[in-house]
């Protein structure tokens, strides 16, 4: 179950599957529509919101102050940020754990591997991470939407507070081997853990899991994408639930 509120963060939401999503979460309070952009779904969700008063600006080309690749933004109600006192809102969930990621692309991507994968918490840091930006709303396709997002201010503390609700927590690292293999991973009550994009999981922290498990892969690349590899153990560990 995802839970909801209306403070915190997502005011801008760009580009259609993203406004969609707001709109589904009757968030949006104002829909921007720049030049005569037209498209079958967005002509239905003004339809629908001219029937609540919510309004409808045509911006022209050359005042649009959005990103250039949407032609559609929406203005909305802020979704809650959950923290970290809050956990036994999220207990039960799997949960991804993003630590200090810088690229918005990327904390979008992890946002939309982990809603098409049943792992319904995002975990963030409160500093050092990219923000839950539109740039995030846009690459994860509304999936954001539909995640709750936990806050941190201590990684330590978060995973204290995860082991004391019975989670079974692993790294996802490259260029190591894996102290774990996926039938080791149990598929309700777990956390992933995500480094950052340059420097991974520190020793610390990693002594503090039930595991690491790293991705094989041909010589031919260096290493994955994080988004990438967090995608492909997401979907490990959904299609060992469906399996069972």
């Amino acid at each position: 179950m995802v839970l909801k509120e209306q403070s915190g963060f997502g005011e801008i939401v760009e580009g259609v599957n993203s406004v969609i999503a707001a709109f589904n979460n009757d968030r949006v309070i104002k829909l921007l529509i720049r030049g005569s952009y037209t498209e079958p779904r967005i002509s239905k969700i003004i339809e629908e919101l001219a029937t609540k008063g919510v309004s409808v600006d045509y911006v022209p080309n050359n005042e649009w102050r959005y990103s250039e690749r949407h032609k559609v933004v929406a203005l909305c109600n802020k979704i809650s940020f959950i923290s970290e006192a809050e956990f036994s809102r999220v207990k039960g969930s799997n949960i991804v754990v993003c630590l200090n990621l810088k690229d918005p692309q990327n904390i979008g991507a992890i946002a939309r591997s982990a809603l098409a994968f049943d792992f319904f918490t995002l975990a963030m840091p409160k500093k050092r991470s990219s923000p839950i930006s539109s740039s995030v709303f846009s690459s994860s396709a509304g999936a954001i939407e539909e995640l709750n997002i936990l806050t941190y201010n201590s990684i330590f503390s978060l995973v204290k507070k995860m082991r004391s609700n019975d989670y079974w927590l692993f790294g996802v690292e490259k260029g190591m081997e894996s102290s774990i293999n996926i039938e080791q991973i149990p598929t309700s009550n777990i956390a992933i853990l995500l480094g950052n994009e340059k420097t991974g999981l520190s020793s610390e922290l990693q002594r503090k899991l039930d595991g690491i498990y790293s991705i094989e892969t041909s010589n031919k690349v260096d290493s994955l994408n994080v988004s990438v590899a967090a995608g492909i153990v997401m979907e490990k560990i959904y299609n060992k639930t469906r399996l069972k």
